[in-house]
């Protein structure tokens, strides 16, 4: 009967919005095109997820409500023009976007400072420029085609997430929770519905750690090339969790190899060298000093402590080691459970409080899963365990405004939600086994008394008692 009801439910969901959508699209075709620009990624990852043999019910079922619950809250966002209040920044992505397209297309011209600003492979973020600009090239200006891509990335994490979870602590119920948990998480459902850049910068984390624990199990240049195509797309998109990436991945190959022997040790080394040689290639080696340049760190920092009214920390100098360190556990404290109760002045900061009481509810698990992967399951969760530290600490350091850092933390919580996962799993097993134990012992029959027969419960006669002595 239940599954009755939600069957006619969902068709009545289904024909309302197919007709909602029906005049939608008449009335603006530029939302049919996107739509059909969106339904190629979500198509590709269908194809992805029907190849696949173990638990492929599920991966598709949870990929397509995902994807789902990700178009509506875009539509929302596009229909009701609501993008400058839940993320500015995709009017910038938009903007300059739009005008590259135009100066590919031969009817703008800028002067090149201008574009040396935005396109220069030396500012993070110059890969979702041309990203905007490459699709508004080829199907005009259309951003809902963005937003619809993003929902497609977005939801396609959740694969990611699932494998990396199975790889790191093969448990099909720990990979299920932590797939759940990333495809519908309120903050990761918003960041990835927008024309942001953090859709594709989550699953290309997300990937980049599946395909090196892939690499660790077994060799293959298929997975060699498509883990530096990943790691060029996160050094597009932004540069010190490239960085910090790359640095996961090098002790992961180098460290925590599957067999520990000197052949091993030499094509971890190899590996590395390789994808240094070839990132090197592509300009990432003349980033860093840009990207690690405190001095500039410190003037966003206080610029970004000043003009939000949410800022903390702008007058903490990081240049100077003592006051970072010193100011260092107040940005976890921050970087980790921000925005807190007391901060909350307006709606869109209102609409975080349930997901921020269930994220600090989970903490636990994440530090009871976290310290499990370290002890024993070191060489499968080396990678991840780093990488989520640094950017933890680099946020923790680098932010300067709540907002911005409870953006920024859901591109953790791919990694968070595994360690949750597996805290949960372990949590489960200790009641269980609790469970167990007191039932065994409930039915266990109580000893019998000294002097008393165990088969009749009669006493022992003197007899029997100086026979048995």
């Amino acid at each position: 009967m239940r599954n009755k009801i939600i069957a006619a439910v969902f068709i009545i969901a289904v024909a309302v919005a197919s007709v909602h959508l029906g005049n939608a699209i008449v009335g603006s075709p530029d939302l049919g095109l996107a739509i059909l620009v969106g339904l190629l990624p979500a198509s590709i990852c269908v194809w992805i997820i029907i190849k696949r043999k173990t638990d492929r019910v599920f991966l598709l079922k949870l990929f397509l409500v995902a994807l789902v619950i990700r178009w509506a809250v875009a539509y929302i966002i596009y229909s009701r023009k609501m993008q400058s209040f839940f993320g500015a920044d995709a009017a910038t992505y938009d903007s300059i976007g739009d005008t590259i397209s135009r100066v590919w297309q031969g009817t703008l011209q800028l002067a090149p400072a201008y574009m040396e600003s935005y396109m220069s492979t030396g500012k993070s973020g110059w890969g979702m420029y041309y990203l905007v600009a490459a699709i508004y090239y080829l199907i005009g200006h259309n951003p809902m085609a963005i937003q619809l891509i993003n929902c497609a990335l977005g939801a396609a994490a959740c694969i990611a997430v699932y494998k990396v979870a199975m790889l790191v602590y093969p448990q099909q119920r720990v990979a299920r929770t932590a797939a759940l948990l990333t495809a519908l998480s309120p903050s990761m459902i918003l960041w990835s519905s927008q024309l942001l850049k953090d859709a594709p910068i989550v699953l290309a984390l997300s990937l980049c750690a599946l395909y090196t624990l892939k690499l660790r199990e077994k060799f293959s240049i298929k997975s060699l090339l498509i883990l530096l195509a990943l790691l060029l797309c996160l050094f597009t998109l932004r540069h010190y969790a490239f960085y910090i990436m790359f640095v996961a991945i090098a002790g992961s190959f180098l460290v925590t190899m599957k067999k520990f022997t000197p052949l091993q040790i030499l094509q971890g080394g190899l590996i590395v060298v390789f994808i240094s040689v070839a990132l090197a290639y592509f300009g990432a080696g003349n980033v860093p000093q840009e990207a690690f340049d405190l001095k500039r760190i410190q003037m966003a920092r206080a610029w970004g402590a000043k003009v939000a009214n949410t800022g903390f920390g702008g007058d903490v100098d990081i240049t100077d080691p003592e006051a970072a360190i010193s100011f260092l556990p107040v940005g976890l404290f921050y970087v980790l459970f921000a925005p807190f109760p007391w901060m909350i002045t307006n709606l869109r900061q209102l609409i975080t409080l349930p997901e921020l009481i269930c994220w600090w509810a989970l903490v636990p698990m994440v530090m009871k899963g976290y310290w499990h992967a370290i002890r024993h399951r070191l060489k499968e969760s080396f990678a991840i365990c780093v990488f989520t530290v640094g950017l933890t600490l680099a946020y923790a350091l680098y932010q300067s405004n709540v907002g911005t850092a409870y953006r920024h933390r859901a591109q953790l919580y791919v990694f968070f939600f595994v360690f949750i996962s597996i805290g949960l799993e372990l949590r489960r097993n200790a009641k269980q086994k609790k469970r167990g134990g007191a039932a065994l012992a409930r039915a266990t029959p109580a000893p019998a008394a000294a002097g008393t027969s165990k088969l009749a419960g009669n006493p022992i006669g003197p007899e029997l008692r100086n026979l048995k002595a």
